[in-house]
């Protein structure tokens, strides 16, 4: 099952307000499309991290919003989201090619 959250833009001033707490998240493009998934013990954190890598990454040319789902089990999780995804679009998000998390 997808996140199941609002998408909120994937700026510095939005992501600035989220929690420091553990938590998956979907990056999405201007349609609403998941380019990436991922997790970490820190969402506000890692989120700055995505916005602060080089201008030509898959990830800064692509996301322009995002969605979170706190929890404890991230790393589970984030492997149910993108085992979920690849059932059904047969294949990873766009920039999560060379990323697999086991999420087990």
């Amino acid at each position: 099952m997808p996140i199941r959250t609002h998408w909120w833009s994937f700026v510095e001033s939005v992501v600035g307000i989220d929690r420091n707490q553990p938590g998956v998240y979907e990056l999405g493009d201007e349609n609403g499309i998941v380019v990436y998934i991922g997790s970490s013990d820190d969402l506000k954190r890692r989120l700055t991290e995505h916005l602060n890598e080089e201008p030509y990454s898959c990830i800064r040319q692509n996301a322009t919003q995002y969605r979170i789902e706190y929890t404890a089990e991230y790393e589970k999780r984030e492997g149910e989201l993108h085992r979920a995804h690849i059932g059904r679009h047969r294949k990873p998000p766009k920039c999560n090619n060379s990323i697999r998390p086991s999420g087990d």
